[in-house]
């Protein structure tokens, strides 16, 4: 990596570097998310807040953020877990994953997907993560598959966009 780079949870004081980043991923990859830009764009400020403060409870729900010594946001990813059920808790899910566009190739998505792995395994002790990728997406579902992850499934049409759909592999990776 050309310059140091900070991976942790977003923290309140974050909050406009996240609203920032989240635009820029909905922007650049609309079929790669869930959510959609105009949709981001139609939401308070209020909503927006209280979606971001929803994943402000590290290590159960959380935005990791990866940061430029300049304070930039350049990365995120978000990883959720059901502690608080007793039949869920085993497994974590990971979601958002993006990297700027001028920050890839680096090695940063690996970087952020390895610490939410730790975290996972180390601090909540889950056995699993699961996760969705684009068919699309290749660099993420290469990424995915380098670091253990194992396909189990396709959701079809799991996304409508325009004229067309986009399917996801739905993939796992097993912790202990």
């Amino acid at each position: 990596m050309n310059q140091p780079i900070d991976i942790r949870p977003l923290e309140e004081a974050d909050f406009s570097r996240f609203i920032d980043i989240q635009r820029e991923a909905l922007a650049s990859a609309p079929e790669l998310f869930g959510s959609d830009y105009d949709w981001f764009e139609s939401l308070s400020l209020l909503s927006i807040e209280q979606r971001f403060e929803k994943y402000q409870n590290f290590p159960s729900n959380y935005l990791l953020g990866a940061f430029t010594s300049s304070g930039s946001i350049v990365g995120m990813i978000g990883f959720s877990c059901e502690s608080h059920l007793a039949k869920l808790r085993h497994r974590g899910k990971v979601w958002g994953l993006y990297v700027s566009t001028e920050m890839r190739r680096q090695g940063l998505a690996s970087r952020l997907l390895e610490t939410v792995i730790e975290t996972a395994r180390d601090v909540m002790g889950c056995e699993q993560i699961q996760l969705s990728v684009s068919k699309h997406n290749e660099a993420s579902y290469a990424l995915y598959l380098r670091l253990g992850f194992v396909v189990y499934g396709t959701d079809i049409h799991a996304m409508k966009i325009e004229d067309g759909y986009v399917d996801e592999y739905l993939m796992v990776k097993f912790l202990r």
